[in-house]
């Protein structure tokens, strides 16, 4: 999950009488489970296959239970998020491993009562928390025929690595990233900053890291990146051994950019300690709040002192589409780093790394002989990136950008954009609430509105009513931090999103925190001595 900067209240103890506990029928372990025509009640091995009569059978029960699901998100029935009650989560995490093969009907028919009611809810459409959007439903579609074609995408000339580099192509067109450039669909954001990064480590030694690592460099590389920059950044400078101390976070501006002021100043005292610096992670999108930073600026920046830019546009890359003028010079970044999984729509799992040079991603990842390798076909992604084994990822990609194009992905960012700016609105326009940040993208902070005196309308307020509009199932949405204060945060990449949602968000927010604050313990008053 992207936005792991953000939390969520802790709703691991809810209560066990929670909706939708369904019955459950008889042992899973019973005689009864092993198919009636086993010898001895024992299946053959070879029982794993099915005729086709047999797997369209299933299929077509399987794809009524996954439209049944998606019409319930699309008339937005039920809270976003049931949770399964303590008995039946208890029950399913200490079940013993089979000893018996079941039949797939049976076990179809659990997924549908003891799994899929139990959803995250990001397929709600009051869903508003961290940044996980809803599945478009031909991305499921896709799912499936990826699984069932079932290649390894480490390279090859077979289907999918050619839809694969196809892929690659129109995303590189669709953020305005160099077309020379390289790059290989990953798990996510985290992993795509990580490649980035790690492309950026080789080019910044020559290549004299794959040898001898970075211990005992004379002039340690420093990477920069700002106070609100995603934590897979600092994950990353330690996966890759720079460390955190090698890290510097760097203030924001009024617009919770990265200052590029005190980034300036921070690169001339590094250099002037003896110090390399060597890359600024910027963020074309921030988790917290959707800020941009000035990548023209850095840009320049970089230039002049020979480092790298990278650029995480994991949740607001595809901003680009509809604020365009908040990206000047993203297309000068040497790497970048998107989610189609998030503002494209595209079932978890989905990121994308991208790197200006091709030949730096492949020497900084490749462990294939040089005089094994055959230029004259395409080198393998396992070349570019840490999985040699990989899924077919690209599929599900490949059909969506065919089904929504540029222009229709354009509108959903732009939908998403004023949704985000009409629920401000609603806050500004609310006696009880105050915003706290509205980003240029899809994000907005706030808060349940007390006065700065009164002792009750601290962040732990902010918590309790997050955790009551969850519970009482009204909306999901998440707290996170500003300026040292705990704020109530809601982000829209929602394509099932309406303006009646953000109304009952606000609605719910307001209702909590009338309840929580009344009912919170008043100081008590000091009594003035007689006389």
């Amino acid at each position: 999950m992207y936005g792991a900067a953000v939390t969520g209240p802790d709703l691991r103890d809810a209560p066990s009488d929670a909706p939708i506990d369904a019955p459950i029928d008889a042992p899973i372990d019973a005689p009864s489970d092993a198919p009636s025509d086993a010898p001895n009640g024992v299946p053959d091995a070879r029982a794993i296959t099915m005729s086709p009569e047999e797997f369209r059978a299933l299929g077509h029960h399987a794809v009524d239970m996954v439209a049944e699901l998606l019409a319930s998100f699309d008339a937005g029935e039920g809270p976003p998020r049931r949770w399964m009650p303590r008995a039946t989560r208890d029950r399913l995490r200490a079940e013993p491993l089979p000893q018996i093969g079941r039949p797939p009907a049976r076990i179809l028919d659990r997924v549908a009562r003891e799994v899929l009611p139990y959803a995250m809810g990001n397929n709600s459409p009051r869903f508003f928390a961290w940044v996980n959007s809803t599945a478009a439903p031909l991305g499921v579609i896709g799912e499936l025929l990826a699984a069932a074609h079932n290649p390894s995408v480490a390279g090859g000339d077979h289907g999918a690595t050619h839809v694969e580099h196809a892929v690659i192509s129109w995303l590189k067109e669709l953020v305005g990233f160099s077309s020379e450039g390289a790059g290989l669909l990953t798990s996510g954001g985290s992993v795509a900053n990580l490649i980035g990064l790690g492309a950026m480590r080789h080019a910044q030694t020559g290549g004299a890291v794959r040898g001898r690592g970075l211990q005992g460099d004379d002039a340690p590389l420093i990477l920069y990146t700002s106070v609100e920059g995603h934590s897979c950044i600092e994950k990353a400078a330690l996966i890759l051994g720079f460390g955190g101390d090698r890290l510097r976070k760097i203030p924001t501006d009024g617009a919770r950019r990265i200052d590029v002021g005190a980034l300036a100043r921070a690169v001339a005292a590094d250099r002037h300690a003896g110090l390399q610096p060597a890359c600024v992670a910027a963020s074309a999108g921030t988790v917290n709040t959707g800020a941009v930073d000035p990548f023209d600026a850095l840009a320049d920046l970089c230039a002049r002192e020979g480092m790298w830019l990278h650029v995480d546009g994991a949740y607001g890359g595809l901003g680009r589409l509809a604020r365009p003028e908040l990206y000047r010079g993203l297309e000068r970044a040497d790497s970048l780093a998107i989610d189609p999984h998030k503002w494209m729509y595209a079932p978890v799992e989905c990121g994308c790394a991208l790197v200006r040079d091709p030949a730096v991603l492949r020497a900084a990842f490749s462990l294939v002989p040089p005089y094994l390798r055959d230029d004259a076909e395409d080198p393998w992604f396992a070349e570019f990136g840490i999985q040699q084994t990989r899924g077919f990822r690209a599929l599900k990609l490949w059909m969506l950008l065919q089904q929504v194009g540029v222009e229709g992905y354009r509108a959903l960012v732009r939908r998403d954009i004023a949704l985000a700016a009409a629920l401000a609105r609603m806050i500004d326009e609310h006696p009880a609430l105050e915003r706290c940040s509205d980003g240029p993208l899809s994000v907005v902070c706030f808060r349940y509105r007390v006065a700065h005196a009164d002792p009750r309308g601290g962040d732990d307020l902010q918590r309790q009513i997050a955790e009551a509009v969850c519970r009482a199932g009204e909306a999901f949405l998440t707290t996170t931090c500003l300026d040292e204060q705990v704020v109530l945060r809601a982000c829209v990449v929602n394509f099932r999103a309406e303006r009646r949602d953000l109304a009952r968000l606000v609605e719910a927010v307001a209702d909590a925190g009338a309840r929580l604050h009344a009912q919170a313990p008043r100081s008590p008053t000091r009594q003035r001595r007689p006389g």
